[in-house]
């Protein structure tokens, strides 16, 4: 089985997929760790700083690192029967196969919450980063494929909000989804 798991900036998505990978036993593919990788900045910690910002305005004018990251993840996609992959981009361009895709959202104010807490940063230097890491995130993928990336969910088969959930009800809200979906 195949799950792609994507949202915005500290939705969520991360956490779900790799809940996901272990509770179903699946390899698991991070984008932005590959795309960290393709950028060559494994150092780089986050992307709500400002050297994630630098990083996200050098790919608005690179998007072939983008594009090749999205290129490698299908490649993985199509040679594995069972993967859980978070990517901002690969629902709309994965069109082929039977896969689950799934959308994390939540409010800007819980989401830059969480980015305050994971990054020990203030919450209004973390609401900031989030809003300039969405919007020009979302540059990108439009310029790139002229998809909405915040806010269109037509190709999602669950669309689910984060906020008012632990991290156990999301991946179980989810795995049950995932079982009814595949008829496991």
């Amino acid at each position: 089985m195949i799950v792609i798991v994507s949202g915005p900036t500290a939705s969520g998505k991360t956490t779900l997929a790799k809940g996901l990978a272990t509770e179903l036993n699946l390899s698991y593919l991070s984008g932005s760790s590959k795309l960290k990788e393709l950028l060559k900045l494994r150092a780089l910690r986050t992307w709500e700083s400002n050297e994630g910002i630098k990083a996200i305005l050098f790919r608005l004018k690179n998007t072939e690192f983008d594009r090749k990251l999205d290129t490698e993840i299908l490649k993985a996609i199509k040679r594995s029967d069972d993967m859980v992959v978070d990517s901002w981009t690969v629902p709309w361009l994965f069109k082929k196969g039977n896969a689950l895709k799934i959308y994390v959202k939540a409010p800007i104010e819980i989401r830059a919450l969480r980015v305050s807490e994971r990054n020990g940063i203030k919450y209004k230097a973390a609401l900031s980063f989030t809003k300039k890491k969405d919007e020009l995130t979302a540059r990108i993928y439009k310029k790139l494929y002229g998809i909405d990336v915040l806010n269109d969910v037509s190709p999602f088969d669950l669309v689910v909000d984060s906020s008012k959930l632990d991290i156990d009800n999301l991946r179980d809200i989810c795995v049950d989804f995932i079982f009814k979906f595949f008829k496991v």
